[in-house]
């Protein structure tokens, strides 16, 4: 009986891994469609056979303590051996494939700025086909308008559902990136003179802003941190866009006093 320690070049102490690793090598090596030795090939496959797995090691410990026929019992492959890659790739990749992935599935969702802000959950439901799932989604820190999150393995098929968030613009509020613009009217002797305005935040705070005289039509003004969260860092700004609102007038107002026509 050969010793399929030796043969393998292995110890009794070596995992499973370890020994088919050292089998892979050697039957390469000797494969005869690969120009190696059938004989050699031979021992290798029956002493791969006797200790591949902790089972066959026990087995073949049993054996040494009497006579037995296990060895004879163990060449599968006789003369004939097959075309050498369809035999590794039988050995070596069944265990490794993997099913193929379900498809993904796309969707549109749209959200407030509030929302984004407050990180908040929503409950929506995704239909495929004849499929309905109901789900709630938390929009995650850091979201901005046009970005995909995927959600592993919630789609109604059981795949993958990617959700591209888009941000809803107001009539006088929109996003950049993480900032917030805001845009303020404000009339031409407000523009003229310097006014103040308050403005509130989306965490509720309100702050004084100072538009000073002469300011034109366009002047942005920042609030630092006023905008939307980030992920590990501060929030965008808070842009106030001043839009001055100038008034239509027609000949009879040329004889008004200015302050009359404003």
């Amino acid at each position: 009986m050969i010793d399929p320690y030796s043969t393998l070049g292995v110890s009794k102490t070596s995992t499973d891994s370890e020994i088919k690793s050292a089998y892979r090598r050697l039957a390469k090596q000797w494969h005869p469609d690969a120009g190696g030795d059938e004989s050699k090939f031979s021992n290798v496959n029956n002493a791969y056979n006797m200790i591949k797995d902790a089972e066959h090691r026990q087995n073949f410990e049993n054996e040494k303590l009497g006579p037995s026929n296990f060895q004879q019992s163990q060449n599968p492959f006789r003369q004939n051996f097959g075309d050498f890659n369809n035999i590794f790739n039988q050995m070596f990749t069944q265990n490794t494939q993997r099913p193929q992935p379900k498809p993904q599935t796309h969707l549109v969702f749209n959200i407030d700025v509030q929302d984004v802000f407050d990180g908040a959950t929503k409950n929506i439901n995704v239909s495929i086909g004849n499929q309905n799932k109901p789900l709630s989604i938390t929009i995650p820190k850091g979201i901005k308008s046009g970005d995909e999150v995927i959600y592993q393995n919630m789609a109604p098929t059981g795949g993958d559902l990617v959700i591209k968030f888009v941000i809803n613009e107001e009539p006088n509020c929109y996003t950049q990136g993480h900032n917030l613009i805001r845009t303020l009217p404000i009339g031409v002797a407000e523009a003229m003179i310097g006014t103040e305005k308050i403005i509130t935040t989306l965490d509720k705070k309100q702050f004084k802003l100072h538009i000073k005289s002469g300011t034109q039509h366009g002047t942005k003004l920042r609030i630092p941190e006023g905008g939307l969260p980030r992920k590990n860092k501060p929030n965008g700004d808070l842009i106030v866009e001043i839009k001055v609102k100038i008034p239509k007038l027609n000949n009879n107002d040329l004889d008004k006093k200015l302050r009359d026509m404003l």
